[in-house]
């Protein structure tokens, strides 16, 4: 069966809502299918990429250079772009399309291109934020998108909420999906014996807009923080805003309390270093880094976001702010600070539900549903708007 591979992801050359796809299409190779991917082209591909293509799938990077916004809603209303992507498709001939959508407000041409030609397609959202709504102006072409594809998946339910919010639609099939992870499914990495300070960390990139490191400055320059012996040490990518965090750790005398400890490649012994995961993210999809700590049995302290509450139970193996705000985050660190003694036990049982809510084998399901998807055949659908 010969499967395509669509990533929408132009912020930056690999991120989590990479992860999915790239390992489905690696499992899907493994059980004899033709595998193609389309990505965009960076100074350095990515290294899960270039394994992709060395075991034998078709790569394409296309270009990152874009048109102005003038330029493209002119072409956009002469109906100009309605076949863009039209020569990749007639080359790789798939019989199943997989759109990979870093974020719901990406360009949905790909899906309007797959229409046009007849080609079965399915959607992957990776993330959908309260922050962002659809273009108006480009309302019809993601309606059509996602309610002519023949199978919607998301990684929250949450996200299907928002993106039918933003559609104004039902969305007649869909399903929820595990992402994967980066630690072994057993992982069992040793608890920090010293807690003093006792040590958070946030993992993430650093950006404001969906992973709020802001209000953790916020919350920690308070005089009662700045007194207990607490650490935060923020591990991740910078994705545009580590200059004006290190500014206002400057400014506000922080490098006590929270440090930047760059990109880490070993997530079990970063855990083996931390008590517990601080991520007051104001949108995820399903954050990889929750998934790894309570896997590695850690218990997390984050926003009501994504699929974090169907994961955590508040109080229990985790805690949960209502929302991301900095009075929001500064409740939810008191009550996780108040209980400090017993995070180890949280911890714990932040591991067990982890495994009993989510998906061990992730990228191996996900396989077997877009082979489930490629062999269905289309059925007439009630469409709701």
């Amino acid at each position: 069966m010969r499967i395509a591979f669509f990533s929408t992801m132009a912020g930056l050359p690999w991120g989590g809502s990479e992860e999915l796809w790239c390992r489905a299409a690696s499992v899907l190779l493994e059980r004899g299918h033709q595998v193609s991917f389309n990505s965009i082209k960076w100074p350095t591909i990515a290294t899960p990429l270039q394994e992709l293509a060395n075991r034998g799938a078709v790569a394409v990077y296309r270009s990152r250079r874009r048109l102005g916004r003038t330029l493209t809603r002119i072409l956009q209303e002469l109906k100009l772009t309605r076949l863009k992507y039209r020569s990749w498709l007639q080359q790789q001939r798939p019989e199943l399309v997989v759109i990979s959508f870093s974020c719901h407000t990406d360009d949905p041409q790909i899906a309007i291109t797959c229409q046009a030609m007849g080609i079965p397609y399915a959607i992957v959202l990776q993330a959908a934020g309260p922050h962002h709504w659809l273009d108006p102006r480009s309302l019809d072409d993601f309606r059509a998108a996602y309610l002519n594809a023949r199978q919607c998946y998301f990684v929250s339910e949450e996200n299907r909420e928002t993106i039918e919010s933003n559609l104004a639609a039902q969305l007649p099939r869909y399903e929820i999906v595990d992402n994967p992870f980066s630690v072994s499914a057993d992982a069992v990495p040793a608890w920090p014996e010293a807690t003093h300070p006792w040590k958070l960390a946030c993992v993430a990139r650093v950006h404001f807009i969906t992973k709020s490191q802001d209000l953790i400055v916020r919350v920690m320059r308070q005089p009662k923080w700045r007194t207990r012996p607490l650490h935060i040490a923020l591990w991740g990518a910078d994705h545009g805003n580590l200059n004006q965090l290190r500014r206002m750790l400057d400014i506000h005398g922080l490098h006590r309390q929270i440090s930047y400890g760059g990109v880490s490649h070993n997530i079990a012994q970063l855990w083996s270093e931390h008590h517990a995961l601080l991520l007051p993210s104001r949108a995820e999809g399903n954050a990889l880094s929750l998934i790894e700590a309570m896997l590695c049995g850690r218990m997390p302290i984050t926003t009501n976001v994504g699929r974090a509450g169907e994961l955590i139970d508040d109080g229990q193996n985790g805690f949960i702010a209502p929302a991301a705000t900095a009075q929001l985050l500064d409740e939810v660190l008191e009550r996780a600070w108040q209980h400090r003694n017993d995070w180890q036990r949280m911890g714990q049982l932040a591991a067990q539900a982890i495994r009993n809510r989510h998906s061990l084998r992730p990228a191996e399901d996900f396989a077997d549903r877009l082979e489930s998807t490629a062999n269905e055949q289309a059925n007439p659908r009630r469409l709701a708007a």
